[in-house]
């Protein structure tokens, strides 16, 4: 069993954690509630976790370069003093793998398919947008969307998954 320590936080979700290793370290990991789901989410939720947990390292520098991307994008469109006030937290020329080391509380979340495969997010907090933190949507073996938090999940429309850089 990959997911540990499950249990459920309210009316909706279930949390529990994981040792992901594109983060090298336990994350937490909500899980929809089957009554929200229709079903038992919890079989589907280690599915998912099993995905993340076997990203072949070429998905995750695909990962790695579209949160760059990311971090880049919103330093172009932030103000100068946020931007500096930024840059003391964040290195504006990292990149590679080391970008992960600046996404803080990274969380699996698992809601119920919508379809056939293995659909999931990654939520996460990142100076770069502190607002709107970053979403990261995996289906299957396709990085459907890296950005600001949209909540969309994995089964939206592929036109929804659109971002501005």
């Amino acid at each position: 069993m990959i997911i540990k320590n499950s249990s459920k936080t309210n009316e909706y979700f279930y949390n529990g954690t994981m040792y992901c290793p594109m983060f090298g370290k336990e994350i937490t990991v909500s899980i929809e509630n089957e009554e929200e789901a229709g079903f038992d989410v919890k079989p589907y939720a280690e599915k998912c976790a099993a995905h993340l947990t076997n990203l072949s390292d070429e998905f995750i520098d695909k990962i790695c370069e579209r949160v760059s991307d990311y971090h880049q994008f919103m330093l172009e469109d932030w103000n100068e003093e946020f931007v500096e006030e930024t840059t003391e937290k964040v290195p504006p020329t990292v990149s590679g793998r080391a970008i992960l080391d600046y996404i803080t509380k990274p969380m699996l979340v698992v809601e119920s398919a919508k379809g056939d495969g293995i659909g999931y997010a990654i939520h996460g907090y990142c100076e770069w947008e502190p607002e709107h933190g970053i979403e990261i949507i995996i289906l299957d073996d396709k990085l459907l969307y890296v950005g600001m938090t949209s909540c969309l999940g994995a089964w939206a429309d592929d036109d929804e998954y659109e971002v501005d850089f």
